[in-house]
């Protein structure tokens, strides 16, 4: 069970904090909610990070790809930030 709480500073950026775990399911909604802020072209989207407590790798590789496209990650746990960069490593072939 993922819960996405939704703030937004002044209009050209929102933060998206995720609570619980970020599966292919939770990932559907957090999906959904990113492509919505994303049709403001003036909208840059933070995902706050801090409550997540499991996440899979197949999400780490659909963060990992849409990290830095108008899509910034905070306060990731060293678990997270582990799982998100060695992805991202996997993908370049590094």
């Amino acid at each position: 069970m993922l819960r996405i709480t939704e703030t937004s500073q002044d209009g050209t950026e929102v933060t998206l904090r995720l609570d619980g775990n970020l599966d292919a399911v939770s990932w559907q909604d957090v999906d959904a909610v990113c492509l919505r802020h994303r049709c403001t072209a003036t909208r840059s989207i933070i995902l706050d990070l801090a409550g997540v407590v499991f996440m899979t790798g197949d999400v780490a590789k659909d963060l990992a790809a849409a990290r830095g496209d108008g899509l910034m990650m905070i306060n990731c746990s060293p678990f997270i930030e582990t799982l998100l960069n060695t992805t991202n490593h996997e993908r370049h072939g590094l």
